[in-house]
């Protein structure tokens, strides 16, 4: 009688684990959870409120050439999220493949540090925004 609690015991400490794989993805599609990342390839991106909110990695293929990654307007940003508030932090990173860097451009109301102004080539920059205003007709972000 012990012999096959014990295979049962086996077979749930192996499969148990094994699903946990299954419960994590990052992919560009399908799903819009804040875990999402954004494959720009070889290409200048622009990116809405919607989909900067959505994002957490914007990644761009820069073995050829540099490119620039257009933020959206703090209004914009701060209208896609759920439940804004003053103060608020939200982390994204930007990806640069390649021999060649990633120059961010600000959107309307929205300050970029000078040193997040651009990712130095073969580097993954983490940064963060902080929603200073949130007030309709004055929004104002700034990323760190």
């Amino acid at each position: 009688m012990k012999r096959p609690f014990r295979w049962v015991l086996l077979g749930l400490l192996i499969l148990v684990p094994l699903s946990m794989f299954s419960l994590t993805s990052c992919s560009s599609g399908g799903s819009t959870t804040k875990s999402d990342f954004y494959n720009a390839g070889a290409a200048d991106l622009s990116v809405t409120g919607a989909q900067f909110d959505q994002y957490t990695l914007f990644r761009f293929d820069t073995s050829s050439a540099g490119h620039t990654l257009a933020l959206p307007s703090a209004a914009d940003i701060v209208n896609n999220l759920s439940s804004p508030y003053a103060g608020e932090v939200i982390y994204f990173a930007v990806a640069a493949d390649g021999s060649n860097p990633v120059t961010l451009i600000a959107g309307t109301n929205v300050i970029l540090k000078t040193d997040t102004s651009g990712v130095p080539e073969n580097s993954t920059v983490t940064m963060y925004y902080e929603l200073d205003s949130i007030t309709s007709g004055s929004e104002a972000v700034t990323i760190y």
